[in-house]
């Protein structure tokens, strides 16, 4: 299965654009016009009020009513605006600078135990908190970190975003360039180190399986567990989530492993790959705990989408 595309709207491509290049030369502007930006948007958009709505129906085990769907909206729009405002600020800071605006690391005992195996990581994260930004704690444990991401269609985004990585020291590994980034990443695992995915939103062209998720399904890529599978590296799932302003705590879960002898577990539609479930049961956990920290601005669940892979 391949993923539909969602391009923003015009008008929250015009957002972002603007959103995206005022945070590169002028943060503090963005800090200090937050709050009445953030609710312009809600105001504005249609487009974000029924992408976190639909979402919200499915996140919440109740119905929530229009003000409670506003008010959620304007929490994941802040959240979002906050991450840009994380990587515009972070980007010429030091990975030990970073660390000291985080918290903590949980099961941070339980991955090293796991790394003595000599066999690479794949960190497996979401569109949470600020991830970005937990890269400083991931780069303060390991030697070698490859993230890999798509290019984004916003060239400066794209540009802090690159700023940030080098000043950790972190490498970068485009997807969209297809099988050359497979093999970058399938190499990098084999000289044990880290590479460091999103697992919550497959991207165009990825494939893909329906996954039950809170309330519906989720599109979720098949690469960690293919990687895993062909390199027998232990995907790790790993959360940076925001404990206040600029305060971050990264959350390191126990490694799942890709067993071959597993049997595939049934579903209505397809059958699921036992370990892209561990995967999602993972995720879906820290999306239940921290909804508004989710930096989903459209519909994000199968049953919502336009066109369903």
């Amino acid at each position: 299965m391949t993923p539909p595309v969602n391009p923003p709207s015009p008008l929250n491509a015009f957002a972002l654009r603007w959103l995206f290049g005022l945070a590169g030369r002028a943060p503090w502007v963005l800090r200090a016009i937050r709050p009445i930006a953030t609710c312009l948007v809600v105001i504005a958009s249609s487009a974000v009020r029924t992408g976190t709505a639909v979402n919200a129906r499915r996140i919440f085990p109740r119905l929530l009513s229009r003000r409670e769907e506003r008010a959620f909206a304007t929490k994941v729009v802040g959240n979002f605006y906050d991450f840009v405002l994380d990587v515009a600020k972070f980007r010429s800071a030091s990975a030990a600078d970073l660390r000291t605006h985080i918290d903590g690391t949980d099961g941070l005992d339980a991955y090293n135990a796991c790394r003595k195996s000599k066999r690479g990581a794949i960190l497996v994260t979401a569109h949470m908190g600020s991830f970005e930004v937990g890269l400083a704690a991931l780069v303060g444990a390991e030697p070698t970190v490859h993230v890999v991401y798509k290019r984004d269609a916003f060239a400066a985004f794209d540009t802090m975003r690159e700023q940030l990585r080098t000043r950790l020291g972190a490498g970068g590994i485009a997807i969209d360039d297809g099988w050359p980034s497979l093999f970058a990443m399938r190499t990098a695992l084999e000289r044990d180190e880290v590479v460091v995915v999103q697992g919550d939103r497959a991207m165009p062209g990825q494939r893909c399986q329906h996954v039950p998720f809170l309330g519906g399904h989720l599109a979720l890529p098949l690469g960690p567990v293919t990687l895993s599978r062909i390199v027998g590296s232990p995907i790790v799932p790993v959360f940076t989530v925001r404990t206040g302003r600029d305060r971050f705590r990264v959350h390191l879960l126990p490694p799942i492993e890709y067993d071959p002898n597993e049997r595939e577990i049934p579903d209505t539609a397809t059958s699921i790959d036992p370990t892209l479930r561990r995967i999602a049961v993972a995720i879906e956990q820290f999306v239940a705990r921290y909804p508004e920290q989710w930096l989903v601005l459209s519909p994000a669940f199968v049953e919502d989408q336009p066109r369903a892979c």
